[in-house]
């Protein structure tokens, strides 16, 4: 359903030319990925008869040392299911390799991208995989697998997006860049940060598609920010929400983005052989989020006048008669007020329930909990 759905949304504009290719691709990619997760659910089906999640995790112990047959190769039971599942959360969550179905997605209207890029197809590996962290734990190789291809999805969405000059394409490949931190952080074994993460993402990811989308109404549907410029004056509340949404995606000090990717760097395994090469590369996709995050915020609100000369002759008419000093209806600012009012509550309020709780669900050490504390207060 979610991929008819976004069949659906990204189709929205049928005249477009490349609209149906973009929405079939998305389409297809996501039947891809629920074949590997149809052939997974039969493969537990056929040794635990129950489709009963917490039946096959309570379970999942007695199956260490058991092993499947196809065409008269022994493959281990849990390591085929997870690896099954990992392509399954890949291509959902769009990682490197199968991320060219979500900068096409772009066809659709902006509440559908804000939809789809931060609330639920992209969302939904991350959540399989947060489903399974019992089986995920039993195997040997994917944790390793999961944030080698994580940082350098994170690496590669980060300089992409430094050099589109489309709004939407950028933030299009700024969510594969966060998607690879999800995986990562994932990876550490911090469930309830992985949590977090997914909320920060997603409820700024959404409140900067919508205004977004005030700036494309606003310029008369050109998407391309190198013919836009000096937006301030007729757009201040969208350069106020797209400021506080940026910094809080891009990871800048005494932000929600800073805090969860210090959490990331530090809950990496120093042990593990790939270490400096998923450090490397984690360190890079952060240090792009400063970059696209202020170039598009710049060349949007600061730069020299680029539009037509029409924008703003007809902006300054209206900003003279009105005593609401901005070009975006009112119900528009309403609801991206309300969003990132209720980011900002829920992922304070998460954050302290994390830090003031004696323990973690997950498996992190005494030591990396007390710096954290230290570190929050």
């Amino acid at each position: 359903m979610i991929g008819l759905t976004s069949f659906f949304l990204i189709n929205f504009w049928s005249t477009r030319i490349g609209t149906f290719k973009a929405a079939f691709k998305a389409y297809s990619f996501n039947k891809v990925s629920d074949l590997f997760l149809f052939i997974t659910i039969i493969l537990i089906f056929n040794t635990t008869f129950s489709l009963d999640i917490l039946t096959f995790l309570n379970e999942i112990h007695l199956y260490e040392n058991y092993n499947i047959y196809i065409l008269n190769v022994s493959y281990n039971y849990l390591e085929f299911i997870s690896i099954l599942l990992l392509v399954c959360a890949f291509i959902k969550s769009a990682q490197f390799g199968a991320h060219i179905w979500l900068p096409d997605s772009m066809e659709a209207p902006v509440p559908a991208s804000a939809l789809i890029h931060s609330a639920t197809l992209v969302s939904a590996g991350v959540y399989l995989l947060l489903r399974f962290t019992v089986l995920f734990e039993m195997s040997s190789y994917s944790f390793i697998i999961i944030s080698i291809i994580g940082s350098i999805t994170a690496f590669y969405g980060g300089f992409t997006a430094m050099f589109q000059s489309d709004v939407k394409r950028v933030l299009a490949y700024s969510t594969i860049s966060h998607c690879g931190f999800l995986m990562v952080i994932y990876s550490t074994s911090i469930i309830e940060y992985t949590i977090l993460y997914l909320y920060i993402h997603g409820f700024f990811k959404a409140a900067t598609f919508l205004s977004v989308g005030n700036i494309i109404r606003f310029s008369r549907n050109t998407q391309d920010f190198r013919r836009m410029g000096f937006f301030f004056k007729a757009l201040p509340f969208d350069c106020i929400i797209s400021f506080v949404c940026l910094i809080n995606l891009s990871g800048l000090p005494l932000t929600f983005g800073f805090f969860i990717k210090h959490i990331l760097f530090i809950g990496l395994q120093v042990s593990s052989l790939a270490y400096y090469f998923i450090l490397v590369n984690c360190i890079f996709g952060a240090l792009t989020g400063l970059f696209y995050g202020s170039r598009l915020f710049y060349s949007i609100f600061f730069d020299f006048k680029k539009a037509r000369k029409s924008i703003y002759l007809n902006v300054s008419k209206v900003n003279l008669k009105s005593k609401y000093y901005s070009n975006t209806t009112k119900a528009a600012t309403v609801a991206i007020t309300l969003l990132v009012l209720t980011s900002y509550y829920i992922s304070i309020y998460l954050l302290n329930l994390f830090l003031s709780k004696d323990g973690f669900y997950s498996d992190f050490s005494n030591y990396y909990y007390s710096i954290l504390s230290m570190y929050f207060y």
